[in-house]
């Protein structure tokens, strides 16, 4: 190749090498103005999001975290304020409670696991007391001390049975007196038929006989004999802390 030939041909091979180099500048440069501008930060994958850094000019790296609604309100009005967690459900009240409405569990202790049926002739079951204390008394229609106590135990249910729960177990007698019974002394709260040896599993001696049961269904106290309303207080201080 002649000299001048190769004269041009380097000087265009310099002239693209320029530009070259030139375009390598401004890409670097460019790179590097991005990465100063935050250009690192992932990108954002909700619309919203842009629209909010838009209007606020700020970026959710400005704002940190978002809050949760586990934070408690606080009184200041200036202060973020968020749901408060829902309030457990109250127990039900002693009084409220439908032994027919529970069945026979022999998983459960003591008490708990034991039945009875109702003067409806309904099949009804100890665990439904589970939680709550409970007071059982043993009565007959031909039992005069029963018959007098009982007034006593339906004004003593009458003051307490949202935290006691009384039952009534009529024990040696037929279905037609207990029932008459009931009705004669104006009794209201849960009654039944000892048709097995509830009296005997409760520990009964003579009648009237009134057991004192704990939520958990261990027996505290088997008392043979007539109860007065201050008697059946006293005890179910003693025994419930009433």
């Amino acid at each position: 190749m002649e000299a001048p030939a190769r004269a041009r041909w380097r000087a265009q091979l310099g002239g693209w090498r320029g530009w070259l180099f030139a375009l390598l500048g401004v890409y670097v440069l460019g790179a590097a103005v991005f990465l100063i501008a935050g250009g690192a930060r992932p990108a954002m994958t909700s619309l919203v999001a842009m629209e909010e850094e838009v209007e606020t000019g700020e970026t959710a790296a400005d704002r940190g975290p978002a809050p949760t609604a586990a934070l408690a309100a606080t009184d200041d009005p200036a202060a973020p304020q968020y749901a408060a967690a829902p309030e457990p459900m109250p127990a039900p009240a002693c009084s409220d409670i439908r032994p027919v409405e529970h069945n026979v569990d022999p998983g459960l202790s003591g008490v708990h696991a034991l039945g009875f049926v109702t003067l409806d002739e309904e099949p009804a079951a100890f665990s439904g007391y589970v939680g709550c204390p409970l007071i059982v008394n043993f009565f007959a229609s031909w039992c005069v001390p029963c018959v007098t106590e009982m007034p006593d135990f339906e004004r003593f249910w009458n003051a307490h049975g949202t935290t006691v729960a009384v039952l009534g177990l009529a024990a040696n007698d037929r279905l037609e007196d207990a029932i008459e019974t009931v009705a004669e002394r104006g009794v209201t709260y849960p009654t039944g038929l000892d048709e097995g040896e509830l009296f005997i599993d409760f520990g009964g001696l003579g009648m009237p006989t009134t057991v004192f049961v704990s939520p958990e269904g261990e027996i505290l106290e088997t008392h043979s004999g007539l109860l007065t309303l201050d008697d059946i207080a006293t005890r179910a201080e003693e025994h419930f802390g009433l």
